[in-house]
């Protein structure tokens, strides 16, 4: 009886000890849900880098918020709606009705789905997603790829922000300071001898006339922009000619 009780007692300790490493790794999978903030310039397919990737997991919605732009979302297309449904925080004006201004939707919700079979459509798993939307100066068109995950989702939030408020202002200070210049080409040195860009990059030829209309007094944006350069690509450059400044140091 003794035995017994004492199997019983190692069986339900070892079951208790298995359920908590479960729940751990289940709750280890929660914190590391997060939210990403991608820049308009990245979002909108004017940058060198690849569009945003969002990967919907089973049982986990993704946000797009317009919010930190104060931009409103006007139409939205999902190429595929086998794969995900879509929703929006208030009215959009491609729907057949007019929307109020305080009724405008600034927040896309993507939900994945068991695929469905449209006879008419290709079968795929992948699908664009296109979102018009509407600032106080212009309209812009995001584009996305939306491509099913894994059981563990990583990103609850993507935040759309401006070129601005991704470019670090306090790094490189006074933008005709001629050290800040200089740091940056020294930068696309590096990373042309580090093979972070091929030496046929149009990248190259693009941030030497970044640095020009810096000079001539343009501002950061509007340079940035103008040459088809990013302003994280301005940042990293940066980063990388510092760090080449304090090795010779």
């Amino acid at each position: 009886m003794k035995n017994i009780i004492k199997k019983t007692a190692v069986i339900s300790i070892f079951t208790l000890i298995s359920f908590t490493n479960i729940s751990m790794k289940v709750i280890a999978g929660e914190m590391n849900f997060r939210k990403e903030r991608i820049s308009s310039f990245v979002a909108t397919g004017n940058s060198e880098r690849a569009i945003p990737l969002i990967k919907l997991s089973p049982g986990y919605g993704v946000n797009i918020s317009f919010i930190p732009t104060g931009e409103t979302i006007e139409k939205v297309w999902l190429d595929n709606p086998g794969i995900a449904s879509l929703d929006v925080d208030g009215c959009l004006s491609g729907l057949g009705k007019e929307c109020e201004e305080d009724s405008s939707a600034t927040v896309l919700h993507l939900r994945r789905i068991k695929p469905l079979d449209f006879k008419q459509l290709p079968s795929t798993t992948t699908s664009l997603l296109t979102v018009i939307t509407k600032g106080s100066d212009k309209r812009r068109v995001y584009v996305f790829r939306i491509v099913p995950g894994d059981t563990t989702p990583k990103i609850h939030t993507i935040e759309i922000t401006d070129d601005k408020e991704e470019f670090n202002i306090n790094r490189l200070g006074n933008t005709t300071d001629t050290i800040n210049l200089q740091l940056i080409n020294r930068g696309l040195i590096v990373a042309q001898q580090q093979r972070l860009i091929s030496l046929k990059s149009p990248l190259i030829p693009r941030v030497r006339n970044f640095l020009v209309s810096i000079r001539a007094g343009e501002q950061i944006n509007m340079a940035a922009r103008k040459n088809g350069i990013s302003l994280q690509l301005v940042n990293r450059l940066i980063e990388l000619g510092n760090k080449s400044y304090e090795t010779i140091k």
